[in-house]
């Protein structure tokens, strides 16, 4: 039961947080892409923590190993987050008109690129 309050507490903090990083996308989106861009992403966590509980118990029941276990259960782990991100991104684009995937600005290095060309 404390897990399942912290792992809550977490995806609450989480939209909280990116409410307020993504201020002005938010707003223009309507009540309606908001919510089902909202909906999406509860409904996509609770189906990939779901599986993630589920489907290691059922995988690591056959391996006797505890080191092999947990290394099907890293790897599953990081099978459902990025097939959970994937997904998210897809629907959210269609419900947002491609608002809401937001592509990452392309910043400058801190060390400045030197000119490796010599000089004749």
């Amino acid at each position: 039961m404390t897990r399942i309050i912290f792992v809550s507490l977490v995806v609450i903090v989480y939209l909280i947080y990116a409410a307020f990083k993504y201020k002005d996308t938010w707003k223009k989106l309507r009540l309606g892409q908001l919510a089902g861009t909202v909906l999406t992403f509860i409904v996509i966590i609770s189906i990939a923590g779901v599986t993630l509980f589920y489907g290691s118990r059922y995988i690591t029941a056959a391996v006797s190993s505890s080191i092999g276990a947990f290394i099907i259960q890293f790897f599953a782990v990081m099978i459902i987050i990025a097939a959970a991100g994937l997904i998210f991104m897809a629907i959210v684009s269609k419900i947002t008109n491609g608002i809401i995937p937001l592509q990452r600005q392309q910043g400058y290095s801190q060390t400045p690129r030197r000119d490796t060309k010599h000089k004749s």
